[in-house]
């Protein structure tokens, strides 16, 4: 994955020409107006956009376009469309209002610009592009047309993140430190083994618009047909599954940057002259607030890690599916559990969820037995804790003699330490159930009629592309890869 790269100026050229022949038209849509859709790629994953804006009442897929014919045939065939091989034909089409984009990684971003130059909103699957310098050029076009731009992932549509973000934001967690997250599969075939249309061939299979910007090959159908295997088209895990799981952790946790990568995985299992990208990849990226998410996972093993966000004072754990998790927990460190259920209340956020109580068993030190250098330091933590620094306080003012060494303290400190551990065996933990939430179409089609963000929009989507393909780089290389806040450039540390 070139992430030190940039697009090309035949690429830049040809987006100032689809724009002055599309003469840069966009409709101004009301709200009971029916969206137009055209889209761009009509492969496995068009198939859900297919079918839900032919379905719903306020859109209507008007054009469809690919370089291979029969999917093209296919598609005019299901949604009544004009049919198009050249994209550019298709942002000339005035009765396309946006745009989806269902290609391979390399061509996202030539295909965004150009219809954003042309007048249309843009929703792109992710991954965002194929490398951080598209990403970008991708967000400033989007600003300076003033176009939508939208990165498809159902898992950022869920409602379950919301929660989550207020309580980082309301700093229930404490210091955040470090999360984790991952996406695995398994299967006994090498991945991305997509089925090979033995039919194609040059004479219906546009193969240099294929290839596009690049590199030049001879015409073949593995390549076509999985592309997700090659360093030309993809960055494989990373860009084709971590980018949903890395995207929800960077909006919950402030939506930053990150600034550090590195990554550790492999061939394990599947040869590289198979697949081009690994079967394994673990990736460890690290922010400037001062905290690290780590993404791992395997095409060859389908057990992944937890969900889960850690702070120094309490953690959110994710509960349920893993693209589409059912509840969050809520739950603090065992130091921070006096006085935690009122900082929620406080904060709110208990009005989104119920409360639980996990018991737990939990033995009261044994204080009185101690040698006095430990129970200097029991008395310093005990002390740590507000709770029973006020009690202490309040206790020692009215006897002070319970402030002095002896066996008087140690039975009254004792009887401290006995009635924590029984506050300590009960954990109250806030559960909160997903609410219920649209698909992520609707909340593009939403976005076209208010000109308001979607849930992963083009600058969230810029920071997940940074993470996925510095951490593919960190693999490639060998090497720690860092992101510099200030130029916005990728280098190896």
């Amino acid at each position: 994955m070139p992430v030190m790269g940039s697009l090309t100026r035949r690429n830049l050229g040809r987006g100032a020409a689809a724009a002055a022949a599309a003469a840069s038209y966009s409709r101004i849509l009301g709200a009971n107006d029916t969206v137009g859709i055209g889209v761009i790629g009509l492969g496995n994953i068009s198939r859900g956009h297919l079918n839900e804006y032919t379905q719903r009442k306020d859109s209507r897929v008007t054009a469809v376009c690919d370089v291979y014919a029969p999917r093209l045939d296919d598609g005019v065939t299901q949604t009544g469309a004009k049919g198009y091989r050249s994209y550019r034909d298709l942002l000339a089409d005035k009765d396309v209002d946006a745009v989806i984009i269902c290609t391979p990684d390399h061509w996202h971003a030539p295909m965004a610009i150009d219809a954003m130059r042309a007048g249309k909103d843009v929703d792109v699957e992710k991954p965002m592009s194929l490398t951080i310098p598209e990403a970008k050029e991708m967000v400033r076009t989007s600003k300076q047309t003033e176009r939508i731009l939208a990165v498809d992932s159902e898992h950022m549509a869920h409602g379950i993140w919301e929660p989550a973000r207020r309580a980082v934001a309301a700093g229930l967690l404490g210091k955040v430190l470090w999360s984790q997250t991952s996406r695995s599969r398994n299967t006994r075939k090498a991945p991305f083994n997509y089925v090979i249309d033995e039919s194609a061939s040059p004479d219906n299979l546009d193969w240099e618009a294929f290839l596009g910007s690049a590199p030049k090959r001879p015409f073949s159908r593995e390549r076509f047909f999985r592309w997700r295997r090659y360093r030309d088209y993809s960055g494989g895990i990373a860009t084709d599954l971590y980018y949903h799981h890395v995207t929800p952790l960077i909006h919950v946790l402030g939506r930053e940057f990150p600034v550090r990568a590195v990554s550790a995985g492999g061939h394990y299992f599947t040869p590289e002259t198979v697949m081009e990208i690994p079967d394994v990849l673990v990736i460890a990226l690290d922010f400037p607030s001062k905290h690290t998410i780590v993404c791992s996972g395997s095409l060859q093993n389908s057990v992944e890690l937890p969900i889960v966000v850690r702070g120094n004072e309490a953690n959110i754990h994710f509960e349920g599916n893993h693209l589409r998790p059912g509840f969050l927990r809520l739950a603090p460190e065992e130091p921070y559990i006096d006085g935690f259920k009122e900082r929620v209340i406080a904060s709110g956020l208990d009005a989104m969820g119920t409360w639980i109580e996990e018991k737990r068993t939990v033995r009261p030190t044994q204080y009185a037995q101690l040698p006095e250098r430990r129970k200097r330091q029991m008395l310093a933590m005990l002390l740590a804790e507000p709770r029973w620094r006020e009690r202490y306080e309040n206790d020692t003012r009215d006897q002070p003699e319970l402030a002095k060494p002896g066996p008087m303290r140690d039975a009254y400190l004792q009887r401290i330490f006995e009635e924590r551990a029984a506050r300590q065996s009960v954990k109250p933990v806030l559960r909160v159930k997903a609410p219920p939430t649209p698909s992520f179409r609707h909340y593009f089609l939403e976005s076209i009629r208010t000109r308001k963000p979607a849930p992963l929009d083009g600058e969230l989507g810029y920071r997940s592309q940074v993470a996925v393909s510095l951490g593919v780089e960190a693999h490639r290389r060998n090497k720690a890869m860092a992101f510099d806040l200030d130029t916005e450039e990728v280098r190896e540390l």
